[in-house]
């Protein structure tokens, strides 16, 4: 799962490696510096910035789930997909939902079903501290299914 982190109350997809610690942005932010890979290629669009842990708010993972029709369920990904095929496939372990909500059988007591964005109450983000700050409480976003797309646009790396 990808690692993210909160610095200066933004929040960035995060590399860590040998104790460095690397912010990713796709804007040019100030300090951010255009990313040139290990084969010497520079990417014009994804910007860099190495910053010391102590300059770290947090750093967690973010997952996702979707409330339908009054109940929370998981999904198989959130992501720019969703956006372009305008759906979200739901996933639940509950029969219930496989005979009362028109969920499919994919296998033994797995159940999915795509619904449209503007059929779901809201999508739930879903942050859980990891590494030194897992003694962080979880926190979770209500995002309303009309500002749905907006936030995958601009909170989604």
């Amino acid at each position: 799962m990808a690692r993210y982190a909160r610095y200066k109350s933004a929040n960035y997809p995060l590399n860590i490696r040998n104790n460095t610690y690397r912010l990713k942005s796709n804007k040019n932010e100030s300090g951010f510096k255009v990313l040139v890979d290990l084969g010497g290629n520079i990417h014009e669009n994804i910007f860099i910035k190495e910053v010391d842990i102590d300059e770290i708010e947090l750093i967690f993972e973010r997952k996702y789930k979707v409330i339908y029709k009054g109940k929370e369920y998981d999904t198989f990904a959130i992501g720019e997909l969703v956006i372009n095929n305008g759906e979200i496939k739901l996933v639940s372990s509950d029969s219930e939902d496989y005979h009362n909500k028109g969920f499919e059988k994919q296998e033994q007591f797995v159940f999915t079903k795509n619904v449209r964005i503007e059929d779901i109450d809201a999508l739930v983000e879903i942050i859980e501290p990891i590494m030194e700050f897992n003694n962080l409480p979880v926190e979770r976003k209500i995002i309303p299914s009309t500002q749905i797309k907006e936030f995958i646009d601009n909170e989604l790396f």
